[in-house]
């Protein structure tokens, strides 16, 4: 069984007090006295152990090999199919750069998707990252709910212990082996059912913790597959998707996904503009813009 330092199991204990146990780093307090390179430190451990993931965000990057042989090749003869924005980034990151010097070609809220998508492909390199967020992995609520034992004589405080106890009764709640899924709420689009029912299609789709990552195009047909079978009439909000392909995906992995479906013309993005028939959990999925409202729901093109 791993053991955790002090501030790792602090870290844990403020992790589970946000929505879907995920947060922004900087908001993750162990003790208020805690700077953040010790924090910082902690969620690095933290990873290593398997206990939590995170997504990380590109400060400096440069282009790769591959890249740079693209560059040099006539627009009509590549073998891979770039977009202009792919293009601007190749060509920024001939000398390392930042993603604001992307310009305006690239706006603010793309570039780091735009960024990780090249980086997935092996065209540039991420040269300086930081820990942007964390969430708590299946291996990090199996080892709270069933395997952490307390050893020593640490000091928590009555809050972060209520945030434990919280957990437990969250998970208790579920069924043995399924994420916390709220009910749906009564103003979903007509015809919409619950996502797991025995011996759907739906389950038999893509199995609950299937290793196997879909790339865009798997992507496509499973939004198709799902708004059939809820009834979303196209409109299909984004917290169905999430509940499917996280995991095998990663929350990052899939919205890169969807905006690479979304540059290729073959899926829509739209906001969510009233509230009030969806619960803080399910508005949280939204993919959050730097500007406007987060994208909430998924139309196929």
């Amino acid at each position: 069984m791993a053991s955790l330092k002090a501030i790792e199991l602090k870290f844990l204990l403020e992790l589970v007090n946000f929505d879907d146990y995920r947060s922004k780093i900087t908001k993750i307090k162990p003790s208020s006295k805690t700077p953040a390179s010790e924090r910082n430190k902690a969620c690095k451990e933290l990873l290593s152990k398997g206990f939590v993931e995170n997504s990380q965000e590109i400060l400096k990057f440069v282009t790769a090999g591959p890249g740079k042989d693209l560059l040099s090749k006539d627009s009509d003869s590549l073998p891979v199919q770039l977009d202009p924005k792919e293009l601007v980034a190749l060509e920024v990151g001939a000398k390392e750069s930042s993603p604001g010097q992307l310009g305006k070609k690239v706006p603010a809220e793309e570039r780091q998707v735009l960024l990780r998508n090249l980086a997935e492909r092996g065209l540039i390199k991420a040269s300086k990252t930081a820990i942007n967020e964390v969430w708590l992995s299946a291996q990090g609520k199996q080892f709270l709910r069933e395997e952490y034992v307390a050893i020593g004589s640490w000091t928590i405080t009555a809050a972060k212990l209520g945030n434990y106890v919280k957990f437990l009764r969250e998970s208790a709640s579920q069924a043995p082996g399924q994420r916390l899924s709220p009910n749906l709420p009564t103003g979903q689009p007509h015809g919409q059912r619950p996502l797991s029912q025995p011996g759907s299609q739906l389950n038999s789709a893509m199995p609950i913790g299937s290793q196997t990552k879909p790339d865009a195009g798997a992507v496509l047909q499973q939004i198709k597959q799902l708004d059939q079978l809820i009834g979303t009439d196209n409109y299909l909000p984004i917290y169905h998707l999430r509940e499917k392909l996280q995991p095998p995906l990663t929350r990052e992995e899939l919205d890169s996904r969807l905006y690479e479906l979304q540059r290729s013309d073959r899926i829509e993005l739209s906001s969510l503009h009233d509230k009030g028939d969806y619960n803080d959990r399910q508005i949280s999925a939204g993919i959050a813009q730097n500007h406007g409202r987060s994208l909430f729901f998924i139309a196929v093109l």
